[in-house]
């Protein structure tokens, strides 16, 4: 820009000089138009100067934004490329348990029914072995009174047969005799009815 500047003046001084030196008397007039014509075009070329500072200004400031709008868009883009493997990560830790717990139905589902036969044939012989078992206790708990009971049996008559009883001790009694009399024929069949019955 400063090389255009520069020569727009050359050649606008060299218009100025050429009409300045083709008259033939000076004129005043002319030349203060000659100066207020350099005094624009200065004020013209500081102004362009300015113009291209703040351009300058402008790209260097438009230029910082844009590295630090990229190194934020990096950081976001950084930033999401963690969050997405973080739940990728727990997609996966999440399929995996998934799959954990079909295994465990599946081994599940091979495991009870053979626990519901085991169960049935378990109950199925208990109660079969229920009235072996009742049968068993009867006869166990039968043959185990009667022991008792003769032993008891056999004690008490010894006990009571005996001149001087041990376990109770009895008052002297005296024993009377029974006496058979002959008595009537109906009397007689009595007896043998009570011992028919």
């Amino acid at each position: 820009m400063p090389k255009t500047l520069r020569l727009c003046r050359a050649k606008l001084m060299m218009v100025l000089l050429l009409a300045a030196g083709c008259s033939d008397s000076p004129d005043e007039r002319l030349a203060e138009l000659a100066e207020q014509s350099l005094r624009q075009q200065a004020s013209q070329n500081e102004r362009l100067a300015e113009q291209s500072k703040q351009i300058a200004e402008a790209s260097r400031h438009l230029v910082k934004n844009d590295s630090e709008a990229r190194k934020e868009m990096i950081a976001a883009h950084a930033t999401l490329q963690k969050e997405l493997q973080a739940e990728r990560a727990n997609i996966n830790q999440q399929l995996s348990n998934i799959e954990d717990e079909r295994r465990d139905i599946a081994q599940q589902r091979g495991r009870d029914p053979i626990i519901a036969q085991t169960i049935g044939a378990v109950g199925l012989t208990l109660g079969c072995l229920l009235p072996l078992l009742l049968a068993g206790y009867i006869i166990h708990t039968f043959n185990r009174t009667n022991d008792d009971n003769d032993a008891l049996c056999e004690m008490l008559v010894m006990e009571i047969t005996a001149e001087k009883p041990k376990l109770l001790p009895m008052a002297p009694r005296s024993v009377t005799a029974f006496e058979h009399k002959p008595s009537s024929p109906e009397s007689s069949e009595e007896p043998d009815r009570a011992d028919g019955e």
